[in-house]
């Protein structure tokens, strides 16, 4: 939920809606009795006039958008006001182009006769939501874990059901979960300005503990029951804490991309109570349960999707509290980048000291105990950050804009955000790397020594914590060992037989080869070990380190694009920075992806239209293993032989690129202004393969569709408007994927000289640039 300034308090106050939108009452009512979940969903058509949302909708958008206020108040997407945001929500809401579930919590609103400060709050929470809707982006998602495993961040919007968000949270930390941790109250609960306070609240209640038990606590622990208890505690205890209890009962927390709520949550008491509850106010998350006979395993999952919604909507957090309640059991928790450790179970009637001083000690943390960020200043509703410029040693202050321009939507993995600075001059970064890990800095100093162009150039850095610093104090067990793990939720792989390929007698120099024979043996030479994608360590876990960055040019993300000569111009000017980094800066960048490639004003980036940017996985060549637990990738856009474990090259981050062109075409398209309307869209997804399932079944759909007889396939879901870009496609899909002798699809890398891969590349975008 938006935090409105007292300036745009006042605006809403003296422009009131009065009965603006009565008009609507009975359209919106007819529409929310015939609604069922899921059933207004993108372009589906509706059988009945009285049930499709459109007409209401528009007629509900319109007025808001001609409204005073809407001319007043700034969006938090972008830097406009938010007439303009619904000017465009209205199209596609015309188009056809609409989820009524995202519009149902302002619906319900108007119904409802609610103060005009929630309806505004919900029309900024509504903008936010369909700016961040399907179809997914690419966001990098990390494999931590044995041997390789996927996060939660490719679900977004209509894919975070609870099976399929739940099933990759619980491939981000099924290694790395620890129970009955030494020393967790010690660290979260003693020696605070506050623990003094709990202390004196247990020995205030402590005559209602009596033959073994609370005396006032439910005998049946059912959740209204354990509510009305917590919230008569809260008040005779805690009216003085700084943050409140609430349950958000039977309504959906706003600011998320998915529909929730919660038994039991804080928040900061200053936040101004409303109607409706923001996952950007969540400071601790409660689970309740009324048996004491639960799945672990369930539970923690559950709990688990709750934590992923507020690191997406609080980006820069560090960690976050929870716990389970269920019976008379409880246990506490703190989710970090790392993975979830807890104090282990104890039964609240069997240590009734912790089960108050937790209680208690939760509502009274401060913004660091709470694991909030701190390095970022706030003034007002402005945030700035101050670090050390990286060429003169001098300070640099600089003004973030509101929200976010890349948002990392998973729990353990590097987290990156990343906001443009005011004056849109610099991006600033923050993301969670291993310390096997080179800093990113260093690979952009050294690109720019070496020359080096079209790649971020570096304006400051700053390690603002570490994983290891947090958890200091702390002694970890072995890792929770989940019982009933399938290979299917674990990520596990087929042997792919690439580790294991004998060496074939080579042939004389008087002896011609087949074409199949050629790609085989060069295919040897660059290909001798597989990857590294866990290395074993003593530590307990795997120490990141919570890095600012902050870069120049700004620019937009590729998916931003503008036209069809603006993107190919983009990702072409990307291939030839790759091409430098690699052959100059001999280095290569290994994460090639839709949100490492930006579209820049080539005056400020030595000509290029597009730059590379997030060279945090960056190898120099020739350099050993990293010895980082794990392998970071996106894996939409991750190379055919890499998704196997084969030693990622040159090539393979060529084949990336090719993969974001087609994703762009195919996906993001349909999201640009180019005529694309979502009800032309193909009913069938090939793309969503690409993401879906374990490494095997992405590797297998991809390098099934690169072949010529099926190729049309990807090709056949590209707007109309795209036609022209089919033959660019099909050039790089002949370039890349030569077929050898059988028939059989070559997908490795040749000893030949990275120039007569990059070359025919390039001179194909150009060629497909001119004929633009």
């Amino acid at each position: 939920m938006a935090n409105f300034s007292p300036n745009e308090c006042a605006i809403i106050a003296k422009n009131p809606l009065g009965n603006s939108l009565d008009y609507l009452h009975d359209s919106l009512q007819k529409i929310e009795q015939n609604y069922e979940p899921h059933s207004y969903f993108q372009h589906d058509a509706v059988d009945s006039p009285d049930s499709d949302p459109r007409k209401a909708l528009s007629r509900l958008l319109s007025t808001l958008q001609v409204h005073e206020v809407a001319f007043n108040l700034r969006s938090k997407t972008k830097s406009e006001n938010i007439a303009s945001e619904l000017s465009t929500l209205f199209k596609r809401v015309q188009n056809s182009d609409f989820s009524y579930e995202h519009y149902r919590t302002l619906s319900q609103l108007v119904i409802k006769h609610a103060p005009d400060i929630d309806i505004w709050n919900a029309v900024l929470d509504l903008i936010v939501t369909v700016s961040q809707s399907t179809p997914p982006t690419g966001i990098p998602l990390s494999f931590d874990c044995t041997p390789i495993t996927s996060s939660s961040a490719s679900q977004q919007t209509a894919e975070q059901t609870a099976d399929l968000v739940e099933a990759r949270i619980f491939n981000e930390r099924k290694s790395c979960t620890y129970r009955n941790v030494g020393g967790f109250f010690s660290k979260y609960f003693e020696g605070k300005d506050w623990t003094a306070r709990t202390k004196e609240i247990y020995r205030t209640v402590q005559d209602r503990h009596a033959g073994g038990r609370w005396t006032d606590f439910p005998d049946l622990p059912v959740e209204n029951a354990v509510l009305k208890w917590l919230f008569r505690f809260q008040e005779e205890f805690l009216s003085d804490a700084k943050g409140v209890y609430y349950t958000s009962e039977s309504k959906d927390l706003t600011g998320g991309e998915a529909r929730r709520q919660l038994d039991v949550f804080i928040k900061r008491k200053s936040i101004v109570s409303r109607t409706l509850h923001n996952w950007k106010d969540v400071q601790v998350i409660g689970e309740h349960k009324t048996s004491n006979k639960q799945d672990f395993k369930h539970l923690l999952l559950q709990l688990g999707r709750y934590m992923r919604d507020v690191f997406t909507a609080q980006p820069t957090r560090h960690f976050i509290h929870g716990f389970f309640l269920y019976g008379t059991t409880m246990e506490l928790w703190v989710f970090d980048r790392s993975g979830p450790y807890s104090s282990g179970e104890f039964d609240i009637h069997k240590e009734p000291e912790v089960f108050i001083r937790a209680i208690a000690g939760y509502a009274m943390m401060s913004d660091e105990e709470l694991g909030l960020d701190t390095f970022v200043e706030r003034e007002g509703e402005d945030r700035f950050i101050t670090l050390t410029e990286d060429m003169t040693g001098k300070e640099k202050r600089l003004q973030l804009e509101r929200d976010p321009i890349v948002i990392q939507r998973a729990i353990v993995c590097r987290g990156t955000n990343c906001y443009r600075s005011k004056d849109s001059e610099y991006v600033v970064k923050f993301s969670w790397t291993s310390d096997k890990r080179q800093p990113e800095a260093r690979f952009l100093r050294l690109a720019r020594e070496k020359g080096v162009k079209g790649v971020a150039k570096l304006l400051g850095y700053h390690c603002i914590t570490s994983i290891d610093k947090m958890r200091d104090g702390l002694t970890f067990p072995a890792s929770h060992h989940f019982r009933n793990t399938s290979p299917s939720a674990s990520g596990k792989r087929k042997s792919t037989g690439h580790e294991a390929t004998s060496s074939k007698r080579s042939k004389s120099s008087g002896q011609r080869s087949t074409p199949g024979e050629e790609y085989e043996a060069s295919q040897r030479v660059e290909n001798t070990q597989g990857i590294s994608l866990y290395a074993r360590s003593d530590a307990p876990f795997d120490n990141r380190l919570l890095n600012c960055l902050v870069i120049s040019p700004a620019g937009e993300a590729i998916g931003k694009f503008d036209s069809i000569p603006t993107l190919l111009t983009a990702l072409r000017d990307a291939i030839k920075a790759h091409r430098s980094l690699y052959i100059q800066g001999r280095s290569l960048h290994r994460d090639i992806s839709e949100n490492n490639i930006i579209i820049t004003d080539p005056e400020k980036a030595d000509g290029f239209t597009g730059i590379l940017i997030d060279l945090e996985l960056v190898k120099e060549v020739g350099s050993g293993r990293s010895g980082a637990r794990h392998q970071t990738g996106t894996m939409e856009f991750m190379a055919i032989e890499v998704l196997r474990r084969v030693s990622h090259t040159y090539r393979h981050d060529l084949e990336s690129f090719f993969y974001v062109l087609l994703w762009m075409c195919a996906r993001r398209a349909w999201e640009r202004e180019f005529q694309c309307k979502w009800a032309h869209r193909p009913k069938r997804d090939i793309l969503r393969k690409w993401y879906t399932g374990d490494f095997d079944d992405i590797a297998d759909a991809k390098k099934s569709y690169m072949h010529v007889d099926e190729f049309d396939k990807i090709l056949d879901e590209f707007p109309l408007a795209f036609n022209p870009v089919k033959p660019l496609c099909e050039n790089i899909r002949g370039i890349l994927f030569p077929t050898v002798e059988g028939g059989a699809l070559f997908t490795g890398t040749t000893s030949n000289p990275p120039e007569m891969l990059y070359d025919p590349i390039i001179q194909a975008f150009d060629n497909a640039i001119a004929d633009m």
